[in-house]
Parts: C-alpha cells; structure tokens; sequence
C-alpha cells in the first residue's frame, strides 16, 4: 500500500502535520508513506519515522516542473497511490493529487469564516479549532484518530549549537515573522530581554532568519553571556537548541510551532492576525499575549506589510511587562507537578 501526503510549505504549516502523520503510521503501519514537500522545508521530514520518502518540489519550480515530477511518479508508481491526502489545497497541490490517488482526501479549509472574521468581524471560528485537528479530521474517514499527543519534530543527530546556563534560566526569543504586522517590535523584544535578565538572572538566545540577525544584535546589546542564533543556525539547529530553552517567546511565526515540537513552553504574541484561526501553541505549557477588544483585529489572515489603519496598536500597546509576567508564569506552570 502506497500512500501520499501533500503540504508544500511552510514551515509551521509542514510542522503541524505530525500529529496526523504519526497517526497516519499507526493506522496503516505497513504503507509506504510519501511526502510531497518543497525542498526548503524537507529538512523539517527527513528523520521522520513516520515518512518512508520525500517528494522534494525544487526551489522556484513551476508548473511544468511538478507536472514532469508527477508525471516520473506516476511511471515510477505503475499507476496511482492508494490514497492522497492534500493537506495543502493550494494550486499546485490540486495539479499533483488529480489523478494520482485511487481515493483522494482533502483538508476542509474554513475560507469563508476567515474571511468574515477579517472584513466583517462576525467570529465564528469559536470554539477555536487548531490546525493539528483540521489536519486529523482529513483523516477520519479512513479511522486515522489522534492520539492526544503534541507535535514532533525528529531532528536525528544534530546538535545544539549552545550549551545549558548551569545554574541559570534560557529564554529564548524569536523576534521575526514574514510580515511586519505580525512582528512585535524589536525595542520591545529588547525591553523583555532586560526584564527577564533582572528578574531571573536569565540568559538569552535569540532565533530567527538571516533577515533578523541586526535585530537580534540591537535586543541582546549589552546583555551577559546573550547568544544570537539569528542567521546562524539551520531550522533543526533552532530546534535542538530550544531543547537548553526554559521558555521560548515568538511572534505568530513557525518558531512557536518548532517549540511545541520540542515540548517547550511558549509564549505567542498575536498582533494582526488571532488565535481563531488555528495557530497557537498546540499541546505544550504556553500563554497567549494579544491586544483583545480592537476593532479592527483581526485585519488578515497572514499578515500584511504595514498596518492599514496607521496605528499599529494592535502591537504597540502590549507592554514588556505583560509578555514578562506571561514568561514567569509559563515557566512556574512547566515546573510545577500535574495533578
């Protein structure tokens, strides 16, 4: 039995598949089980052992790439999976799995529900569903079930470019996100770093992108033994090193969810873009900080490059203090015994 599973990008979306495909290995444990990913993100699968092969969509492909690619697989197959699960239902997913699978099932995204959250501010994505469980749901006509478990990120043999600080608290911050809308600012992330060094003698480690390593400078300037990992190290480079973290502090980004992924607490910073929409920290220790009862919150779904009401608010106005308290309290909740 052969079977494939699509989600192209992005990071955080390819890392909130585990739930399903583990759970996908325990109902069909003798499969042969692919994953159609692009190839900037096979990192995130490649010591899955839930994953028996890797479908890489090179760097910049078109459409014509993926249709020679599928094209070789169907060759290569004899004929069609047994089943396809698109976990994407993008454009390019929707070419890849047409005709590919005897029996195809898709992720019912809530379209329509987004968007009268973000232009008409009617919710009715309450109770909240997270993304792990749309992800699931795909899967239960064919009785793949959740197991109640969180994430998983398997990163083989790769090490953590830092060291435990004996004796001390490792906070990590990640201060980046595609859009700015979704980026709390880096003055801020700076003020915390201060807090959070005079209140519990913390170290810092900054995560991010090449894109982030100036911020990354300007937050830690000044700090004790402050480690900057913006630039510097791979995605499973981050995530070992979340492993020496006491608490990770994100924006909406792939960084809370390769967190969860490592079982650390995480402390979310919504701006733009809001809870309802399925990608808060999922199954680990974790605080949400959100300016709520704005009128125009949400404003997009993804982010958007600057605030189209002219005030930004909906990050401004979340003090230092507030993620700070949100830190101590995530770190006092993982530390203390469940009942």
């Amino acid at each position: 039995m052969k079977i494939l599973v699509i989600r192209f990008s992005s990071a955080g979306d390819i890392i909130l598949t585990s739930p399903f495909v583990r759970a996908l290995r325990r109902r069909y444990p003798d499969a042969e089980v692919h994953f159609a990913v692009k190839e900037e993100f096979a990192s995130l699968l490649e010591h899955s052992p839930h994953v028996d092969r890797l479908i890489t969509l090179p760097r910049g492909a078109g459409f014509a790439t993926l249709l020679r690619m599928k094209s070789a697989l169907i060759a290569e197959l004899g004929g069609e999976y047994d089943i396809v699960f698109d976990l994407h239902d993008s454009l390019r997913s929707r070419h890849l799995r047409f005709g590919m699978g005897r029996a195809v099932a898709v992720v019912r995204k809530p379209t329509l529900d987004k968007w009268l959250l973000v232009h008409r501010k009617i919710d009715r994505m309450q109770p909240v569903v997270p993304i792990p469980l749309r992800y699931l749901e795909t899967g239960r006509p064919f009785s793949i079930e959740d197991d109640g478990e969180g994430l998983e990120l398997h990163i083989g043999g790769t090490l953590a470019p830092i060291a435990p600080a004996a004796g001390r608290p490792t906070i990590g911050l990640a201060p980046g996100a595609r859009h700015f809308t979704k980026r709390w600012p880096a003055e801020r992330y700076r003020e915390l770093a201060g807090a959070l060094v005079a209140r519990l003698d913390a170290r810092i480690v900054i995560f991010g992108s090449d894109d982030d390593r100036s911020a990354g400078a300007e937050i830690i300037r000044g700090l004790p033994d402050a480690v900057n990992l913006a630039g510097r190290a791979t995605l499973l480079e981050a995530a070992a090193a979340c492993d020496v973290c006491d608490v990770v502090v994100t924006n909406d980004s792939a960084m809370t969810h390769v967190a969860a992924a490592r079982r650390r607490p995480v402390v979310t910073i919504f701006g733009s873009t809001a809870q309802q929409f399925g990608f808060g920290p999922f199954r680990t220790p974790s605080a949400v900080v959100e300016n709520v009862g704005l009128h125009c919150r949400p404003c997009t779904t993804i982010g958007r490059a600057s605030c189209p009401e002219g005030h930004f608010r909906c990050m401004l106005e979340i003090g230092s203090e507030e993620v700070a308290a949100a830190v101590v309290a995530a770190r006092q909740n993982a530390r203390s015994p469940r009942r």
